[in-house]
């Protein structure tokens, strides 16, 4: 595991992790609406965006806490924007 950590790939991985949250949050919604090519789409990109993370923090465990807490957000954001609906 290499030991090198940089600040600017924690922020990107964060921010990735947002995304990521909010388009699973949104592909649960796609599904439960019955919408196969919509949840479909989101499903590919949200599966790529998951690698990005998961290579990350192969190399460096401690880009999980920036992804933990990206992934928190990302569910926030989008549950507290569905209550409004």
């Amino acid at each position: 595991m290499n030991s090198d950590f940089s600040y600017a790939t924690a922020a990107l991985i964060f921010l990735v992790y947002v995304i990521v949250d909010m388009l699973y949050a949104y592909y649960i919604i796609c599904v439960e609406k019955r919408r196969p090519i919509l949840a479909a789409s989101v499903s590919s990109v949200l599966y790529s965006l998951l690698a990005f993370g998961v290579v990350s923090y192969s190399k460096n465990i401690f880009y999980l806490f920036p992804l933990a807490a990206g992934a928190w957000i990302g569910t926030f954001i989008t549950v507290r924007w569905k209550q409004h609906d």
